[in-house]
């Protein structure tokens, strides 16, 4: 997906929010970021780095690939 089909995406997605929370939500993950100005996690990852947070956030699309509260917190203890 170019860079342009994705901010058009994010933007229908925000735009189809109907919770005044939720709203507020993303604006404060949007804006604390830093990413606006160069400054936020992402900017300071390798490109390596950048690709395994992409692969693991399209793997998590996936049912199989996630785990139940339940689970996670068996690997925990």
């Amino acid at each position: 997906m170019s860079p342009l089909e994705l901010r058009t995406r994010v933007h229908s997605l925000i735009d189809a929010v109907k919770s005044d929370e939720l709203l507020q939500r993303i604006h404060d993950l949007l804006a604390g970021s830093g990413e606006a100005s160069g400054e936020g996690v992402w900017a300071s990852m390798t490109d390596a780095q950048r690709e395994r947070v992409m692969l693991a956030y399209s793997s998590s699309h996936d049912p199989r690939n996630l785990s139940s509260t339940k689970e996670v917190m068996k690997r925990r203890c």
